[in-house]
């Protein structure tokens, strides 16, 4: 649950302390995004780790783990591939514990859970994290939910439908990064980031999805990859009540 300062009480309290989330929520209406993605191209980021609960020690064990884990996997599924050496694994993990230091573990300035997934379809190249929320910032809409105040040039909004979200939005923003030393005289690299939200009828709540890359047609690449991605998020309730679009969470009366 979530740390803030909360008026009634001097240092830090959590959601389950007062009973609802910082915008006001209940707290067994708060939402979470569920996914059922392809393990072959997808992993999870710990949302905790051994001090709060969680299987891993720390962003160290979990990224030297999944490394070898990954490498075995593609050596089994490539065998006609050259096999990978020491340094490809190392370079993985130090990939991994990066994300895992920036985006893991338990971070109680988050006013709502960021869950963050990495794509990674092959260990040759580098990896992509993608994160989703669900955000119950008070009359908050796709469209506001969807802004990029950092682009650089006009957003390319499109309707995008699930079968458990229904229609919601997704947006293609482009910008450039802050001048890097080193860069070549007069360039300047640009920045492209998808971002797919979904309000959830009837409940302040809407589902967020938001990928960022600096290869552009790496991006153009996994496009399908993350629309299948976020065509798999199912929603539920903590008591793993599902909610379903354009139905009550009440479970159904017995006859």
């Amino acid at each position: 649950m979530n740390l803030w300062h909360h008026k009634d009480h001097a240092g830090p309290v959590t959601a389950a302390q007062v009973g609802h989330s910082r915008y006001g929520t209940p707290l067994g209406e708060i939402i979470h995004a569920d996914l059922h993605y392809d393990k072959r191209k997808w992993m999870i980021i710990p949302t905790g780790w051994a001090e709060s609960g969680g299987r891993w020690s720390g962003p160290q064990e979990w990224a030297d783990t999944m490394a070898d884990l990954l490498w075995g996997a593609w050596a089994e599924e490539s065998p006609d591939a050259v096999r990978p050496g020491p340094e490809a694994v190392e370079r993985t993990a130090l990939e991994f514990r990066s994300f895992g230091e920036r985006f893991g573990g338990f971070d109680p300035q988050r006013p709502f859970e960021i869950v963050t997934y990495v794509y990674l379809p092959d260990p040759n190249r580098y990896a992509m994290p993608v994160h989703v929320w669900v955000d119950d910032r008070p009359e908050l809409t796709v469209e506001a939910a969807t802004e990029d105040p950092d682009a650089s040039e006009p957003p390319k909004p499109e309707d995008f439908a699930t079968d458990a979200l229904g229609v919601g939005r997704k947006v293609t923003t482009h910008g450039v990064l802050d001048p890097q030393p080193g860069d070549l005289p007069g360039t300047r690299p640009m920045w492209v980031t998808v971002r797919y939200a979904f309000a959830v009828p009837g409940r302040q709540a809407v589902v967020t999805v938001k990928a960022t890359e600096t290869d552009l047609a790496r991006m153009s690449a996994a496009a399908d990859d993350l629309d299948e991605f976020v065509r798999t998020i199912t929603l539920s309730l903590a008591d793993n009540t599902p909610v379903v679009i354009g139905s009550t969470t009440e479970p159904a009366a017995e006859s």
